[in-house]
């Protein structure tokens, strides 16, 4: 499922696993995005294994 278009960058999601908020700081159009943790830290994700948060 490629939800690049549901992404913002700058928008705070949840990595579903773990339940942690982060920051979307980049999307790739292949299906994942590359997410900035609180501590400053950059990981990459899949776009399925992030939530929005409402």
């Amino acid at each position: 499922m490629n939800n690049a278009k549901t992404l913002n960058i700058g928008e705070r999601v949840r990595v579903k696993s773990t339940g942690q908020e982060v920051i979307v700081d980049k999307i790739s159009h292949h299906g994942f995005a590359i997410v900035k943790f609180n501590s400053g830290g950059k990981h990459r994700f899949l776009n399925d294994r992030l939530e929005k948060l409402n």
